[in-house]
């Protein structure tokens, strides 16, 4: 899908260049020339071109649609694709007067090398775009003769249809050429549903999607509801259910098999869909289809005949009823009624009947086994969503599950991947492209935007949400959500309630004993130097203004708060004790607010040139400690770990 909306892009002086080159040396053959009024009642869909084609349409408004790509017309549209592509054009108003041209290209023997080089480059009789032409009056008089022509079908009048044709592409390429067109936009929404429809088992990121239309993943959201009415996951788990239901009752396909190749996860997340909006498991709704089935083969009245046009007799069947083993009803939704009534009587008689070994052995053992393996497993998959603990949390008690498979996690990535648990999704793991310290142990993890959007499309089990909670109620529809209000706790009160949220309550008794342990011999090892007394200032320095970090920033809980190093009193007294996050400072004052050492955060320039910086004796004596964003941006603990490292072997340096 990318490539094709990547078709509609600017072409370069060299791509129209070579394309002209191509067509001047190829034969090119004109195959028919056509119109079609495409009324709104009866528009053409899903045609599969023959050859490549052109195709303009003028006189309303319209949807013109080339394999996933749909283009939205006002008034006048040209459009080119290659054979095998499929159109569909659909008026928005009662018309679309359509012209379609049909053509084949041919590389002639002396220049085949070289035009085969050339067709590596850009291919113009495949290539797919749609545009409005800058003389939309001159090209449907330039279809119009050609149509003219080639109907009369003399030599003559066939030989002028081709050369407007040639016309016809040389006035494209100028058009080309002046990079004042204005090209028709692929409708998102149309293009999305298309998309979805065609790759709804795969995997799929809706960022992704809006990447290939240029916008974010919020806008696409919008504009698909205001078009369908529902959200984009609504939909896709909508197209990923009727999958489901169709192999459920045409096939013998396990649980697991469909579940699979209807696009879901795993077993599990079908058990819970199906659970979710039939109110019955996938194996129920097999069970009571098969039934419903048995019940249509009854009677021959209920089988109709087909003819060419529609199935004959059936709005009569219908009014009149079927006749089944349960008497005369009059709607499928009675006989379901009945069915699911049966089994449930079925279904409490077998619970609740003793086994009895002296019995009738089973002729067939192994036909019973595996008609219930499936069972068995979606047991399975009950029994484990039902196997869940309750955490007490800020936005009330939550239940998770006790042993969570597919964990999204916002911002404090590195606290679950320390505690021994891989991510499926992670959310700010990381700014500007910069490397985490865990890099490595998220390798697997998908990198998505903590949009709901984008998260129910992993279909999580658990979601671990920190930078913010705007998102917490939507995030907690799609699956048990726990909001960390991490600048309100400590790294101690953090883990320990990460590892209760995970159930790895020992793991994280281990990492805390580690972490403080290396605290512990950091600021030993400070002290041995004799820096316990020295005052420490951090932040983002520029000539314009100065960013100073307090103690809730994640560099300065550590350095502060956990190394118990010491702030300069203006710090301590307007930042800290103020309890802000940040604190702006301008260049005049800066230096009351400038300790021994100075940790520049981030990776911005320090204002080497300025006059009031090169005065600061923390500056004169380079006592400046460089945090990249790799180490500043996160306060989990394998970045804090790895920061405490950082700062003290440089402080360590400077002492000497």
């Amino acid at each position: 899908m990318q490539d094709e909306a990547a078709a509609s892009q600017v072409f370069t002086p060299e791509m129209i260049d070579t394309m002209a080159h191509i067509w001047t040396r190829s034969i090119i053959t004109l195959i028919d020339v056509r119109f079609q009024n495409v009324a709104s009642q009866y528009p053409l869909e899903q045609y599969k071109m023959p050859s490549s084609m052109f195709i303009y349409a003028c006189g309303g408004e319209a949807q013109i649609q080339l394999n996933e790509t749909t283009f939205g017309m006002e008034r006048f549209g040209l459009v080119h694709g290659g054979k095998g592509s499929l159109l569909s054009i659909s008026p928005k108003g009662e018309n679309v007067k359509t012209f379609m041209v049909f053509y084949k290209a041919e590389l002639p023997l002396f220049f085949k090398r070289h035009l085969q080089q050339l067709l590596e480059e850009v291919n113009p009789f495949v290539q797919q775009y749609g545009y409005t032409p800058s003389n939309p009056i001159l090209l449907l008089d330039w279809f119009q003769q050609m149509m003219n022509g080639w109907n009369r079908g003399k030599a003559m009048d066939q030989l002028q249809a081709k050369s407007f044709l040639y016309q016809l592409i040389h006035g494209v390429y100028r058009d080309f050429e002046s990079g004042e067109i204005r090209y028709l936009q692929p409708d998102p929404a149309c293009s999305a549903k298309i998309y979805l429809d065609k790759h709804y088992m795969r995997p799929i990121m809706f960022q992704e999607i809006a990447d290939m239309f240029g916008i974010s993943g919020g806008q696409l959201t919008r504009l698909f509801k205001k078009k369908e009415g529902m959200s984009l996951q609504e939909y896709l788990i909508q197209r990923r259910i009727e999958a489901a239901c169709h192999d459920l009752k045409h096939t013998e396909a396990t649980i697991k098999e469909i579940a699979t190749g209807s696009g879901f996860a795993d077993e599990k997340n079908l058990f819970r869909m199906f659970k979710k909006y039939y109110k019955m498991t996938p194996s129920d709704y097999r069970k009571i289809n098969a039934l419903s089935m048995q019940v249509d083969g009854i009677d021959n009245d209920s089988h109709f005949l087909y003819y060419e046009r529609e199935l004959a007799g059936l709005v009569q069947s219908y009014r009149e009823g079927e006749s089944t083993m349960f008497g005369k009803v009059r709607s499928k939704e009675m006989i379901l009624a009945a069915t699911m009534s049966l089994m449930l009587l079925l279904s409490a008689c077998a619970s609740g009947t003793p086994s009895n070994n002296g019995g009738t052995v089973n002729s067939n053992p192994a036909q019973t086994q595996q008609t219930t393996q499936p069972e068995v497993s979606e047991t399975n998959a009950s029994e484990a969503v039902s196997q869940t603990r309750t955490i007490s949390t800020v936005k009330g008690d939550v239940k998770v599950p006790n042993n969570p498979q597919r964990v999204v996690v916002d911002y404090l990535v590195g606290d679950v991947v320390a505690l021994g648990v891989t991510p499926l999704g992670v959310a700010r793991a990381a700014r500007d492209g910069k490397e985490a310290v865990f890099a490595n142990q998220i390798t697997d993890s998908i990198k998505i935007a903590m949009e709901p959007e984008d998260v129910m499309t992993l279909e999580p089990d658990l979601i671990i949400l920190a930078w913010g909670d705007e998102n917490y109620e939507d995030l907690s529809k799609i699956a048990p959500t726990i909001y960390v209000p991490y600048g309100d706790m400590t790294t101690e009160e953090r883990i320990h309630f990460i590892g209760d949220v995970l159930n790895k309550q020992e793991e994280a008794k281990a990492v805390l004993s580690a972490y403080t342990g290396k605290i512990e011999e950091a600021k030993l090892a400070l002290q041995n130097a004799g820096l316990s007394d020295v005052t420490i200032t951090m932040g983002e320095f520029s000539d314009k203004s100065n960013y100073i970090a307090g103690a809730k920033h994640a560099v300065g809980e550590l350095v502060y708060n956990e190394l118990k190093m010491k702030a300069p009193s203006k710090v301590q007294t307007d930042i800290i004790d103020a309890d802000k996050y940040w604190g702006d400072i301008s260049m005049e004052v800066l230096a009351a607010y400038i300790g021994d050492y100075l940790i520049a955060i981030g990776d911005t320039e320090v204002p080497t040139d300025n006059a009031v910086w090169k005065s600061l004796p923390a500056v004169q004596h380079n006592r400046i400690i460089s945090v990249g964003t790799s180490l500043s941006w996160s306060t989990d603990i394998m970045t804090s770990s790895a920061l405490i490292d950082h700062i003290v072997n440089h402080l360590l340096a400077m002492a000497k």
